[in-house]
């Protein structure tokens, strides 16, 4: 799995609202969709894009369509935000001893 499309997938709002909503938990499509202001099928294509990024899993259970996280795909994010702050703290932290070094 990328992670153009793991991002991609993280820019709407949407799909970050229903990640949010099954930080409790497993739920059902409907209980998952019954805040939102939009159809159900606009949410079943929400949960298609968050499941092709590898952030959500689902599966059904009789007539039921349950939708839960996806730990590693948000673990994926999560070392690659990581591995950038390091990288950025280090050049930042090099040009502070420039700067400091100039200063003198």
């Amino acid at each position: 799995m990328s992670l153009n499309q793991t991002f991609a997938a993280l820019a709407d709002t949407t799909r970050r609202d229903l990640l949010k909503r099954l930080e409790t938990g497993e739920q059902t499509l409907s209980d998952l969709a019954a805040p939102f202001p939009i159809t159900l099928m606009a949410i079943q294509k929400h949960v298609r894009v968050l499941e092709e990024a590898e952030l959500v899993t689902t599966h059904k259970i009789g007539r039921s369509r349950h939708v839960r996280l996806r730990r590693e795909g948000l673990e994926r994010v999560s070392e690659w935000v990581t591995d950038v702050r390091v990288r950025w703290s280090e050049s930042f932290d090099r040009l502070a001893e420039v700067l400091e070094e100039e200063s003198r």
